[in-house]
């Protein structure tokens, strides 16, 4: 669950001359509300790894997660386009299917349900900025927009246990049409 993932703090780079995209498979998709155990971060997103470790920690023992079985998602609050940086607020998040006591650092959350576009990718550390790259081009001729609520990239399995140590994921992203 180490989040050791390197990429630029803007989630779409478009400061950048040369966007890199990448192939993927991106569609519309209904997705259910989710209920999560998470630890809060804020700040830049590769330090996210530390806020993973402790809602770990709190899991395990509990048996809440389950490396390759159990679901866990990022689920980011702001528009780091618009707020700085070190400002930005993330959950690192295990999804649970029954009601769990919290405490300390450690909270529960409800991912809301709805419309979405959802990218598929298997990523290296290093592919992040290119897979978002990619879902912020697929808008550009869609017909949809960005709607209100969270992006959440979703992971299905732990890369520590992948061969090529990759990270299977959707990103997803609340839309409604233009």
């Amino acid at each position: 669950m180490k989040e050791e993932t390197e990429f630029d703090d803007d989630l779409c780079n478009i400061k950048s001359n040369q966007i890199i995209f990448m192939e993927a498979k991106i569609e519309v998709k209904e997705m259910p509300e989710m209920k999560a155990i998470y630890c809060r971060h804020i700040g830049p997103f590769h330090l996210i790894g530390q806020a993973y470790e402790k809602v770990a920690k709190f899991a395990a023992p509990r048996g809440l997660f389950k490396p390759n079985i159990s679901k866990t998602a990022t689920v980011t609050h702001d528009d780091p386009s618009v707020t700085e940086i070190e400002k930005v607020r993330q959950s690192a998040c295990i999804i649970i299917e029954e009601d769990v006591k919290v405490e300390g650092e450690i909270g529960k959350l409800v991912i809301p349900g709805g419309k979405y576009a959802v990218g598929h990718f298997e990523l290296g550390h290093t592919e992040f900025e290119r897979a978002w790259n990619s879902m912020c081009n697929w808008f550009t001729e869609s017909g949809y927009q960005q709607g209100d609520g969270c992006t959440y990239e979703l992971y299905h399995n732990d890369f520590t246990t992948h061969p090529e140590g990759k990270h299977i994921v959707d990103i997803c992203i609340p839309i409604e049409p233009l």
